[in-house]
């Protein structure tokens, strides 16, 4: 029985984590999008003192990987900036900011079912930039909260 059960929760767990998945490749996939994966070991190497973000250290240190998707022409920009929260809301992902200023808009979510899954999208029409990020982020929602009067907008 208990064999079972932690086939399942494993099963159940992947899922979770494909469906995310499953969101961004569909965007990859377009014509109009670049695509760039980003390992733990590749974030080690970029020399961060160069930009004059508070916690940006800390932040990297907690990412495992990141994939990052940058439209190119304006039917994908507005297409991954107006329907992925959508489609992240209805594969089980929470808004945890939501800021609008200078015509650009920063929504950052988080999974329920795994917090250590969170997705940023920065949508300035016609053009978007979503990130997906894998790492420690249980208490990334409090921690947004203290730094969003930061947040750059340019």
């Amino acid at each position: 029985m208990n064999r079972l059960v932690m086939t399942m929760a494993v099963l159940f767990a992947t899922l979770t984590m494909s469906a995310q998945d499953d969101v961004f490749e569909k965007y990859s996939a377009m014509g109009d999008m670049n695509t760039t994966y980003v390992t733990k070991n590749m974030l080690e190497r970029v020399p961060l003192d160069q930009f004059d973000v508070p916690g940006l250290a800390q932040m990297v240190e907690r990412i495992e990987s990141m994939k990052i998707l940058v439209s190119r022409g304006d039917k994908a920009g507005k297409k991954l900036g107006t329907k992925l929260p959508g489609q992240l809301s209805g594969k089980g992902f929470k808004t945890i900011l939501s800021t609008k200023k200078d015509g650009r808009d920063v929504t950052v979510m988080q999974s329920k079912k795994d917090p250590s899954r969170v997705v940023m999208l920065v949508y300035k029409k016609p053009q978007a930039i979503a990130v997906s990020f894998k790492g420690d982020f249980e208490n990334i929602e409090e921690e947004l909260e203290n730094i969003k009067g930061e947040i750059p907008t340019e």
